[in-house]
């Protein structure tokens, strides 16, 4: 895997450079390189072999990184799951991956419930730096389309979606990301993205450690400790969603003096719309404009800024093409549109997926016959090549960066017996972009909305229960189709607010 061959070549030539910060603790390349290979012969005496598929359940964390690359080292399958996901949603990704071994960390390990004694659930483990020893990891002997990666993310459905990626997607798309963002041994890049996510794992975290660079690990996304690591630990680079830098602006104009950045280079936002008036107020206090990043988990690098080509990014617009990747805009019928004119985007990119797991019809429904990744995003290119996201075709839901799927939390309301029907729609916020709200007709006379959120709590990550629950008459329908009409029922929704 080139990935970590590159971390044995930084290991030789600069053994003693920091790889990780974590609360207090660093490791070196070469210490680095002994925890992999340490937890590499521990996960091997666990009969980890080439194939053999982990679960990860745990936040952000040196021990993370370490075991994810021991998975790697031995050949076995690295499979990716939120932390904070309800005992339901653990329950659906354990059965679907059907793993040899389940790794945890003490919080998930509590939110597991009975799963921990069901599935035998360890206690993820892995030693602090080693002191004057110098242990070398050696790869297995695979081939680089091997699957490396099944990372579970909410799809469009009522069940997350199993994305499959090989050992050199991973390789190509950190190494891309690391080029067009000149990412180097001098970088101190801050990762506060769950490393559950590709964004947070690969796109920063991978793509920081191509570059030589230092990983400064946060455990939580909150304004004090990102301050602390721009100021404190002088970060150079850090990525969020576009709600991290609305709750950044809000918490530093709380404080009687605004800090300096003095090392802050490049600010990245993705994985939800970009909030133009919030970024223009991070500039205004940081010095450092946000530059954007548009992908997909399942196809990376797609759309970015170089930082050096585009000082500042164009207003309203996620980048341009990644190098390494490519872009078709096309009609609803598959043909390309003229030049300038908006249409669904079709990617290729250096970290293609092999498809979903044990899901072949989602694969097919998400891939052209020639294996162009289905954005169902609205897109539009102008005459300069800048990328301009026009809106989602799909009903998906982004808040926070995080996607929610209306079809599950609609699941859910439909179970209790209080709701004869229910839809759910995602409405503007200023903070997180977009929030959950329900619209639900009432089986009988006595409705109680706190006692459905109640319910939903208890069988849904927090993100996804609905912030408004709205009673309504009827649910507005698509006449050709019978289907719930979104579109009205959201623009119906807003009327009310």
């Amino acid at each position: 895997m080139q990935f970590l061959s590159s971390l044995r070549a930084t290991a030789d030539s600069r053994p003693d450079a920091v790889a990780l910060s974590f609360e207090g603790t660093q490791f070196s390349y070469a210490e680095l390189e002994t925890a992999v290979a340490e937890q590499a012969q521990a996960l091997s005496g666990q009969a980890v072999r080439r194939g053999t598929r982990v679960v990860l359940i745990a936040d952000n964390s040196p021990e993370y990184l370490i075991t994810a690359f021991a998975i790697w080292v031995l050949g076995a399958v690295l499979v990716t799951v939120y932390p904070s996901s309800e005992v339901s949603e653990f329950r659906y990704v354990l059965e679907r991956a059907e793993p040899e071994l389940v790794l945890a960390d003490e919080r998930a390990a509590a939110r597991l419930g009975p799963l921990a004694d069901e599935y035998r659930i360890r206690r993820l483990e892995a030693g602090a730096p080693s002191e004057g020893r110098r242990l070398r990891f050696d790869s297995a002997a695979c081939a680089e389309y091997e699957l490396a990666l099944i990372c579970f993310t909410s799809g469009s459905t009522a069940h997350p979606k199993a994305v499959m990626h090989s050992r050199a997607g991973l390789s190509n798309g950190a190494a891309a990301y690391a080029r067009v963002w000149h990412l180097g041994p001098g970088d101190r890049t801050i990762v506060c993205l769950p490393m559950a996510w590709a964004f947070g794992l690969v796109t920063t975290s991978m793509a920081a450690l191509s570059g030589g660079g230092r990983v400064i690990i946060l455990k939580r996304t909150r304004p004090a400790l990102l301050i602390d690591a721009l100021t404190q630990q002088a970060g150079t680079f850090f990525a969020g969603v576009t709600t991290t830098f609305v709750k950044l602006v809000d918490y530093l104009s709380s404080l009687p003096e605004t800090p300096a950045f003095s090392g802050l280079r490049l600010c990245i936002s993705g994985g939800e719309p970009r909030n133009e008036p919030a970024f223009a107020r991070w500039t205004a206090l940081s010095g450092v404009p946000v530059h954007d990043v548009y992908a997909a988990s399942e196809c990376f690098p797609a759309v970015t800024y170089d930082p050096v080509e585009d000082p500042a990014p164009l207003t309203g617009s996620a980048g341009k093409v990644a190098p390494g990747a490519q872009m078709r805009v096309v009609d609803e019928h598959g043909d390309d549109v003229p030049a300038g004119s908006a249409g669904e985007a079709l990617w290729k990119s250096p970290a293609h997926f092999l498809g979903y797991w044990r899901d072949p019809d989602t694969t097919t429904a998400a891939t052209t016959p020639d294996g162009w990744y289905r954005t169902k995003d609205l897109v539009r290119v102008d005459e300069d090549g800048y990328v301009h996201v026009l809106g989602r075709l799909s009903d998906m839901i982004i808040r926070g960066g995080s996607n929610v799927s209306p079809a599950e939390v609609e699941a859910v309301l439909s179970q209790h017996p209080a709701v004869a029907a229910a839809a759910v729609v995602g409405l503007d916020d200023p903070t997180y972009g977009q929030q959950v709200v329900a619209a639900v007709i009432p089986s009988g006379d006595s409705f109680d909305a706190q006692a459905l959120q109640a319910w939903a709590a208890s069988r849904l990550a927090g993100y996804k229960v609905p912030a408004r629950i709205i009673i309504v008459p009827e649910l507005p329908v698509n006449d050709r189709t019978g289907k719930v009409d979104r579109r009205r029922l959201a623009a119906a929704l807003t009327a009310l607010a």
